[in-house]
């Protein structure tokens, strides 16, 4: 043999080791991705469950959100609190349309917008004489502008569908 192709076989055994370790590294790329993903589903599921525990556990928080809703008067410091469960839950929002635009949170074929989905969840708490304050003085400054444009045409539409 002579070491013309002792140097090809060599060369070509080289490039082989090279795909299978290319092959290999974005089999390692998807894992981690779809790691990631698992992992954001989970601590947005964490993140909702611990708001609506807020809710469950507290009798007192749960009766100010009902009066809330309801349109009941509510006293400084219970407006200050249904406000800041209000601020949590679009901040919970807010987190999930973030990831829905990097493509995170659902699978490619997903053509449905996540706040759009979501949203309904908290009409009657975003439509209640609180939450449209909320809205109207705090939210604007506290959320990305595109998340708040998003918000505002939906409420815009419960608006309009209150109206008819």
């Amino acid at each position: 043999m002579n070491w013309d192709a002792v140097i090809a076989v060599t060369e070509i055994l080289g490039l082989i080791a090279i795909i299978a370790s290319l092959v290999y590294v974005g089999k390692q790329l998807k894992q981690n991705a779809d790691l990631a993903r698992a992992s954001i589903i989970h601590e947005t599921s964490v993140a909702w469950t611990n708001a609506s525990a807020l809710i469950a556990s507290d009798a007192e928080l749960t009766d100010i959100s009902l009066r809330g809703i309801q349109g009941d008067e509510l006293t400084a410091v219970e407006t200050a609190r249904l406000e800041a469960l209000i601020d949590i839950y679009m901040a919970i929002l807010e987190d999930i349309d973030h990831q829905y635009k990097m493509d995170l949170y659902f699978d490619e074929e997903d053509t449905l917008d996540i706040v759009d989905y979501l949203a309904p969840l908290y009409k009657d708490l975003m439509m209640s004489p609180v939450g449209r304050n909320w809205w109207a003085t705090i939210a604007e400054t506290t959320h990305a502008p595109s998340f708040y444009k998003k918000m505002s045409r939906i409420i815009e539409e419960w608006e309009a569908e209150d109206h008819s």
